[in-house]
């Protein structure tokens, strides 16, 4: 398995899907695909069911704004949200509560996928946090 050091994990750390490194809370994302400044991340791997809400959200946001990842899950797999900046993610929008961070990107909020598939006020809340950054 080439792992070269055996750490164990709380069981908070383990089954929330939070990556917790040695001293630092900074949460960690696995970049998938896309490109541009709004990063559209969620804890779970993307299944398809909500490809048309998604689809919408790329459409209002510009297809060529969009990348997508999911959180990473340990200290050590993907990138750092302090690292982001450098790689032209402004944004990133969290489907469900993000892990604890700091600093860039800044971190707009939504409801999880499928309460805004099922809710129309999750729904609009999502709209009022993005209008006043769709202008830039």
């Amino acid at each position: 398995m080439d792992i070269a050091v055996w750490v164990r994990r709380s069981p908070a750390a383990a089954s929330s899907g939070v990556a917790v490194g040695a001293g630092s809370a900074e949460a960690r994302v696995r970049l998938a695909s896309g490109d541009g400044e709004w990063l559209l991340v969620q804890r779970r791997p993307w299944d398809g069911r909500h490809a048309e809400l998604v689809a919408d959200l790329q459409a209002l946001l510009g297809p060529s704004r969009c990348r997508f990842g999911q959180w990473a899950d340990s200290a050590e797999s993907g990138h750092a949200l302090s690292e982001l900046s450098a790689r032209g993610i402004r944004y990133l929008l969290s489907f469900g509560p993000p892990p604890a961070h700091a600093g860039q990107p800044e971190v707009v909020v939504a409801s999880d996928l499928d309460e805004l598939a099922a809710s129309a006020e999750a729904r609009r809340s999502l709209w009022a946090a993005l209008r006043p950054r769709l202008a830039g």
